[in-house]
């Protein structure tokens, strides 16, 4: 059986799911969840007859997920299996996959020891675990010469050393200064987000046409308003007629009261926003690249993470030509509609029921672990 955290992930395993999707565990998560399995169900009967499970990209969930999943495995090999609950997993092999050097368990506003606590080598199961390290890199056999294998070579080193904390000045306990090469700089820069957007899109009024140009190309930025930022930007030099959706939003009817009606306004919900959460304005053109918010049908390759380009606009649909994901995706047109779903504020503790669409313009995004397969990338930072 093999799973993955993340539903871009799961699209690169024959028969993959999403760990969430197919052992039923719970959103929200705590140390005492178990998964949504009953006794006796056909999921119960296919995992007493599995002898495998395979979960990539492991470090990106939450240890609770495994906890959960070790709990609710113990008890449904109970009855094949008398010492099951002193097995992890019940007794089932496990094989989980991934680099904690990458994307660990995402925690608002939570610091640095919340979040290696929340990982899965901080869990109890660790103890059980066996580590197999991968030491052969096939990437560095990409080039075409020798040289250039060297030049891939040291850079991977060179990555390597920043993922395990080796290199750099030490600024205090979280934060190393890092020394970057000028041959991977943008240099004598007058207008950052010009000059960024110029190197990654070249030629961009003519080449903006074609799919492989927007599906080859990315700029990443680690705060949310550069990444609004650049966005606008580029939307501004796309041609065509501009269309504007809105997001409708309200706090759920049982939580409402006339003190929370007071507090949190209409105008107040509309103005949140998060990573995960689609703006409240969206701005569209034909021909802009977007990407989805939320797993639709996994099956089509609309997940969480997938990239389209815009084709058409309705009033409350839209249409997409896909451009990542399964093969068999590529190139297909798919209809999204605009979707109603409840969104937990944990900071403001109330819910909010949002009418919106559930993507946001892909020109530049967070650095998320699925663009692993975008050819040209440039990283935005500003001071």
């Amino acid at each position: 059986m093999s799973v993955a955290s993340s539903g871009i992930a799961s699209q690169l395993i024959p028969g993959g799911r999403t760990a969430h999707s197919r052992f039923g565990i719970p959103l929200d998560i705590n140390e005492n969840s178990t998964c949504h399995i009953m006794q006796g169900s056909d999921l119960a009967e296919l995992l007493v007859h599995t002898k495998l499970i395979i979960w990539d990209e492991a470090p990106m969930a939450h240890r609770h997920c495994f906890e959960a999943l070790d709990r609710t495995l113990q008890d449904i090999m109970q009855m094949h299996n008398p010492n099951s609950s002193e097995q992890a997993f019940g007794g089932k092999v496990d094989v989980f996959g991934g680099d904690f050097r990458q994307i660990l368990p995402v925690i608002p506003r939570a610091c640095r020891q919340d979040i290696v606590l929340a990982s899965l080598n901080a869990s109890y199961l660790w103890s059980s675990c066996k580590v197999l390290s991968l030491t052969k890199n096939m990437r560095l056999f990409a080039g075409n010469n020798i040289d250039e294998n060297k030049s891939i070579a040291e850079f991977a080193d060179w990555i390597l050393k920043i993922g395990d904390g080796t290199i750099g000045d030490i600024i205090n306990d979280e934060e190393h200064e890092i020394q970057i090469d000028d041959d991977i700089l943008i240099n004598n820069v007058v207008d950052p987000i010009q000059s960024i957007v110029d190197n990654t899109y070249p030629q961009f009024i003519n080449n903006h046409h074609n799919h492989e140009f927007f599906r080859d190309r990315a700029i990443l930025s680690p705060k949310l308003d550069e990444v609004a930022h650049v966005n606008d930007y580029m939307l501004g030099l796309l041609p065509g007629e501009e269309r504007i959706y809105l997001s409708s939003d309200n706090i759920c009817n049982q939580e409402l009261n006339s003190k929370l009606a007071k507090v949190y306004t209409t105008e107040f919900l509309n103005t949140i926003s998060g990573s995960g959460l689609p703006y409240h304005t969206l701005k569209l053109k034909i021909g802009a690249p977007i990407m989805l918010l939320r797993n639709i049908d996994r099956s089509m390759g609309l997940c969480n993470g997938t990239r389209l380009i815009l084709t058409r606009m309705c009033d409350h649909v839209i249409e997409a030509c896909i451009m990542s994901g399964l093969a068999k995706g590529i190139g297909r047109k798919s209809l999204i509609s605009m979707m109603r779903y409840l969104k937990r504020q944990a900071e403001l503790k109330l819910a909010t029921r949002i009418n919106s669409q559930e993507l946001v313009l892909m020109f530049v995004c967070l650095p998320l672990e699925y663009l692993r397969t975008v050819l040209n990338v440039q990283i935005h930072f500003s001071k």
